[in-house]
């Protein structure tokens, strides 16, 4: 009985095979880690939200200086991280972490925190907005930049990887606190 060997066309058929399906395989592999980096996100939000109404409730305030009307953290993003973990953020100003004269640490501190800073899952920073006067009501911010939102603490998070500043396409509101 002699022994039967594989073609070569019926090799390059079984690989052909194969390639459909990894291919076929893959969109569902990246849909499957898209949706786990928005589960992140959101779990980061609500840490960031309770970490905030947490300093609140424990400092009487909003974790912002006073003179900030409806404060848009993006330009004191690092300042607020840093107070909410009690460590010092990249581009931080030292000084800030003043505000948490306790040393409590509301936010639990990522691995990469000190290269990095706070970021989502998208490597960008969350996009926060909170009423400093309490008057029920943040004024022209979110993704039209003329929105009025009520309530207290807003969070936007990239839902995508569109990487640029003006754009929010893609963007999606995602968490706001009375």
């Amino acid at each position: 009985m002699e022994s039967r060997k594989f073609t070569l066309l019926e090799l390059l058929v079984v690989i052909t095979i194969i390639g459909i399906l990894i291919a076929m395989l893959l969109p569902a592999v990246n849909i499957v880690k898209n949706n786990a980096k928005k589960a992140q996100a959101k779990a980061q939000m609500n840490a960031i939200v309770t970490a905030i109404k947490t300093y609140e409730s424990t400092y009487g305030v909003l974790p912002i200086p006073s003179a900030w009307a409806d404060a848009n953290t993006t330009d004191k993003y690092a300042d607020l991280m840093s107070l909410l973990t009690d460590v010092a953020a990249p581009l931080a100003e030292a000084a800030y972490t003043s505000g948490n004269s306790r040393s409590i640490r509301f936010l639990d501190v990522p691995t990469n925190y000190t290269t990095l800073g706070y970021l989502d899952p998208w490597s960008n920073k969350y996009l926060i907005y909170m009423d400093t006067d309490y008057d029920g009501e943040v004024n022209n911010v979110g993704p039209a930049s003329n929105d009025d939102l009520y309530g207290t603490v807003f969070i936007y998070s990239t839902a995508g990887q569109d990487n640029t500043s003006d754009n929010y396409t893609g963007k999606k509101f995602s968490y706001s606190w009375q």
